[in-house]
């Protein structure tokens, strides 16, 4: 197969909000920068589609903030990456109106309360286009190169750090090969992993998995928000075994957990940085309308800044060739084989996901998600790509099959109700047991956990945590 060879400082990956405002930091510190992506970068994502809420705070208010969120999140919040976000929040969120965002603010807010900021809609588009075409423009006139449909599909490391990546181009069929001094994941979640979902094509978790297998650290994978009709939420939570019919209900929507980061969104490897809702730590259980384009925008602009300072003390590092060559050899194998359609394989483990580990979950259903996963496990290994389409495909169906074996795994170990997560044979929501975090990396071939308490500064006294669908609104005044 064709291939093509790139060099960078930074590459950043994933193509909306995180990623944009990422690569306009990064560039804007003075070093160059690809942006790769799997769909065309400013186009359909999360935030192309978002509400057009953009969480607005003061200084005034940062501190109500701060317990609005961890109060939502159910204390599992990572409490320090939560001061970052409710302080740069007051600077970051006006700061898009420089770069063309078209933000206005919500009137009658209170002056020591937070709020929400409003962005329009464009020419019949989403609201998200609004942030997002601008966000573009600024970027590609300030020298960020943009190659959009390049599924990346492994990180390279070295030194037990990552330094660059391998994809295939989904237009040309060429392969990759990306070598970078720092590398920024901003691939958004993966709520399409599921079923039934209100994600766009391609929010298919392939951060969560690209990072898990260069030997970073997952927080609250567990954490999922779904949206549900609440008389059915509380039926749920009355029944020790759900109806089937539930199933027909609900929506995948919003990942709370991701790659574990610390507040300059460094991972656990070297090298790697990671920003938006690929991330976990920020939200814990369940998250406020509106800080999700807080979060992409914060710790988008913060990933690029260190990614940045990190790339200049670099030497431009050399590509082993082994994981090279062990990844083209993986797409010539799909090219040959004749056997295995992947889009069939793709739609069966997203229904294995919703069926198993969606809104319904229990010990016996997360089980038997993970039998199932186990028994389609050959055929993913079988895949044959003989277009973009089914080259996509087949690499999705891979980052699902991980991504439902981990969200399983932290699932048995969280036996509570909490926020958006919700356990129909463990209603309640249990802080003498469960106020921890559970941290997953691969160990092996094997899916390594740990326990360890939710990280907490300000707020140490824990309430009873809310539990509901979908984003929360504000709650009344919650400073003492």
């Amino acid at each position: 197969m064709e291939e093509k060879k790139i060099t960078t400082d930074v590459l950043v990956i994933g193509g909306a909000g995180a990623g944009l405002r990422a690569a306009m930091e990064a560039r804007a510190n003075g070093v160059d920068v690809v942006l790769a992506s799997k769909m065309p970068a400013g186009g359909s994502s999360s935030t192309f589609h978002a509400a057009g809420w953009l969480t607005c705070s003061t200084s005034a208010s940062e501190d109500e903030l701060f317990r609005q969120i961890v109060h939502i999140g159910g204390y599992l919040n990572n409490q320090r990456l939560v001061e970052v976000l409710v302080k740069d929040v007051v600077h970051r969120m006006p700061e898009l109106g420089e770069f063309g965002v078209p933000i206005s603010e919500r009137e009658g807010r209170e002056p020591d309360m937070p709020g929400h900021y409003t962005i329009p809609s464009v020419s019949g588009n989403p609201r998200g286009y609004s942030m997002l075409r601008p966000m573009k423009e600024w970027a590609e006139n300030a020298g960020v190169a943009l190659l959009d449909n390049i599924l990346i599909s492994t990180l390279i490391t070295a030194d037990n750090a990552v330094v660059g990546a391998v994809g295939i181009d989904l237009n040309t069929e060429e392969l990759a090969i990306i070598s970078a001094k720092s590398v920024i994941l901003a691939t958004g979640g993966g709520a399409y992993a599921f079923e039934r979902n209100n994600n766009p094509p391609g929010t298919t978790g392939d951060g969560f998995v690209l990072a898990y297998r260069a030997g970073a650290e997952l927080v609250d994978m567990e954490c999922i928000s779904f949206n549900l009709p609440p008389k059915i939420l509380v039926t749920l939570l009355q029944s020790a075994e759900p109806p089937e019919a539930m199933l027909d209900k609900g929506l995948a929507h919003y990942f709370m957990g991701g790659v574990k980061i610390d507040e300059d969104c460094k991972t656990s490897v070297d090298g790697l940085f990671a920003g938006g809702e690929v991330t976990g730590g920020i939200f814990g259980a369940a998250r406020l309308g509106g800080s999700a384009i807080a979060d992409i925008i914060v710790f988008g602009a913060r990933a690029g800044h260190s990614a940045a300072l990190r790339a200049k003390g670099m030497n431009q590092p050399e590509l082993d060739t082994a994981q090279v060559d062990g990844e083209r050899q993986k797409f010539k194998n799909m090219m040959e084989r004749n056997e295995t359609p992947p889009l069939d394989v793709f739609e069966t483990l997203r229904s294995i996901l919703w069926k198993y580990m969606g809104i319904v979950k229990t010990d016996d259903t997360l089980k038997a998600g993970l039998e199932k996963l186990s028994q389609v496990r050959a055929e993913v290994s079988t895949l044959r790509a003989k277009n973009g389409e089914e080259f996509r495909a087949a690499v999705e169906a891979s980052n699902i099959l991980e991504l439902g074996q981990i969200i399983a795994t932290a699932s048995f170990m969280r036996k509570e109700t909490r926020g958006n997560y919700w356990r129909a044979d463990y209603p309640q929501s249990d802080n003498e047991n469960y106020m921890k975090n559970i941290v997953i990396h691969k160990d092996g071939e094997e899916i390594a956990t740990r326990v360890e308490p939710a990280i907490m500064t300000r707020l140490q006294s824990p309430t009873q945590s809310p539990v509901g669908q979908g984003c929360f609104g504000y709650f009344p005044r919650l400073a003492t």
